[in-house]
């Protein structure tokens, strides 16, 4: 049996792992909205970690340039929008019926998790997409009358790019409306809270 630090891509897979968690319930936890935010790109860091350590080079450089980069820049700028305070955070955390639906929650994606975690990856049976017989990145666009493939996009950026606007278009439109749905929802929060600091006489 081979040994986890026999096996230098495991032994790296387990090291992002416990990173992308300790970030991960850092981001949660922490009181400070900005520390919060630095561990989230710490998190996200760890995340391109592991996608580069399975082979998928072209999405952890999108997560690095996209996520890490240009979304936390955003998400920085929402929280300095808002001026979340220490004592605002409390506040709403000690609120009893708000208290209840974050724990309940949080217990229904430990159930969930465990129960993945127990049943393992679906259709296990079925041959993956984006591979070829000899192990190589391989997209069928479209086959021959014969039945055989016509055209194939090959490389690690070509498979994601088609499998992306082809089989998962719909639910890549539906995320990209949920955060064009978030910016203006923080754009209305931050405003709301710019008329009342200016209604108090605060500069």
């Amino acid at each position: 049996m081979v040994g986890i630090f026999d096996n230098p891509q495991l032994l790296l897979f387990f090291i992002f792992s416990g990173v992308l968690v300790a970030g991960a319930l850092g981001v949660v936890f922490h009181p400070n909205p900005i520390s919060s935010a630095v561990l989230l790109v710490l998190s996200f860091f760890a995340l391109a970690g592991i996608y580069a350590v399975i082979g998928s080079v072209f999405v952890a450089t999108m997560q690095v340039l996209v996520y890490a980069g240009a979304i936390m820049v955003l998400v920085v700028f929402v929280l300095m929008l808002l001026s979340l305070h220490d004592e605002g955070i409390a506040k709403l955390w000690n609120h009893p019926i708000k208290k209840v639906l974050v724990l309940s929650v949080v217990v229904l994606l430990a159930v969930v998790l465990i129960h993945s975690v127990r049943e393992g990856i679906p259709n296990t049976d079925s041959s993956p997409t984006g591979y070829s017989e000899s192990g190589s990145y391989e997209y069928t666009l479209s086959k021959s009358a014969e039945g055989k493939a016509g055209v194939i996009a090959e490389g690690n950026t070509a498979v994601v790019g088609s499998s992306m606007f082809l089989d998962y278009l719909l639910p890549f439109e539906i995320v990209s409306i949920l955060l064009l749905a978030a910016v203006l929802g923080a754009v209305i929060l931050g405003k709301k809270n710019l008329g009342k600091k200016t209604e108090e006489g605060e500069p």
